[in-house]
């Protein structure tokens, strides 16, 4: 009898011994059924994005509830979330949420246990650049042609068949500077270009106006479905969210981002006025491409893609009088 009650009693001690084993498995399952599993991705192509750094807070209480760096493979996973609440999850880089600097993504969701996985575009990029403006450089045909040699990689990452000759000989509007005596006359850069951009002895600049209206002249010849926007006074927040949305800029800066240089001997009377205008002589256009932290990506006619100071760039700009075109889908 004795000898039935052990063996009972073993029995019932194995089994409680294997449901202990079990548990943490279990466990472990459990935990899984519950995770999440965020994509970061590059919004233009859709291409992953890693190592940014996630987190995810609670909408009603504000608190954080979990955060994450992501893989190189994009993905990071969250096990704290609650079904049927509702969340913000924002994405960054792990410089940014450090030095509190840059831009970050942030989207809301509710929660559902049912759907493991979130894919969240981002508007940061895997190499710095976003879009893939062509580079067009200015030399050696246009010395002076910065500005429509920028705008014409512009209309050519919209798929438009168009050279820097043709846009600078047939759409941008021009207007020599004549000599009276002792004194130059030209035509206000807001109005046409001063000279002609192939001239290195004697062609100077233009502004944003007359680069608005060479290329609506041409998207009308072409019939493209394109747009063109004055973006002039328009804040460093305002175009760096065109560029997060698939729109390069034309932007007027200074040549390697210095002090802007003015002179008087090579200054005109603009027509129609009486009082001469002194000469900007590092007067620059480049075409604004892409943003990540604390950098800008652009393509300067003169040298390629470069990287700028974001900070230093918008001072350039804000100097220069924030002179900008954006072309449009």
């Amino acid at each position: 009898m004795w000898t039935g009650y052990k063996r009972l009693l073993l029995i019932g001690i194995l089994i409680i011994m294997l449901l202990s084993s079990c548990q943490p498995f279990l466990q472990q399952d459990a935990k899984q059924k519950n995770q999440l599993t965020v994509l970061t991705v590059e919004f233009n192509s859709g291409a992953p994005i890693p190592s940014l750094y996630l987190t995810v807070t609670d909408v009603q209480t504000g608190d954080v509830v979990e955060e994450a760096i992501g893989s190189e493979e994009g993905e990071a996973i969250f096990s704290k979330l609650k079904s049927g609440r509702e969340y913000a999850i924002a994405a960054t880089t792990l410089e940014n949420s450090t030095a509190n600097d840059g831009y970050t993504t942030i989207e809301n969701f509710t929660y559902d246990i049912t759907k493991p996985y979130y894919r969240l575009q981002t508007h940061f990029s895997r190499d710095e650049q976003e879009l893939d403006v062509p580079v067009v450089m200015q030399k050696p045909e246009l010395p002076h042609g910065c500005e429509i040699t920028s705008l014409t990689a512009v209309l050519n990452y919209f798929g438009m068949n168009v050279s820097k000759l043709e846009m600078a000989d047939n759409y941008l509007p021009k207007q020599n500077i004549r000599t009276v005596g002792n004194q130059r006359f030209g035509p206000n850069p807001n109005e046409a270009f001063a000279g002609n951009p192939r001239d290195k002895a004697h062609g100077m600049y233009v502004f944003a106006a007359p680069i608005v209206k060479a290329a609506e002249a041409v998207i009308a010849d072409k019939q493209a479905d394109l747009r063109v926007s004055n973006m002039s006074k328009a804040s460093q927040e305002d175009i760096l969210q065109l560029v997060r949305e698939g729109v390069p800029v034309v932007t007027w800066v200074t040549l390697d981002l210095s002090k802007p240089k003015r002179n008087e001997d090579r200054g005109w009377i603009y027509e129609g006025e009486s009082t001469s205008h002194n000469a900007y002589m590092n007067l620059h256009a480049v075409v604004l491409t892409g943003h990540l932290g604390d950098k800008v990506v652009v393509m300067d006619p003169l040298k390629g893609y470069v990287t700028y100071n974001v900070d230093q760039f918008f001072k350039s700009y804000r100097e220069l009088g924030q002179q900008a075109v954006a072309v449009h889908k």
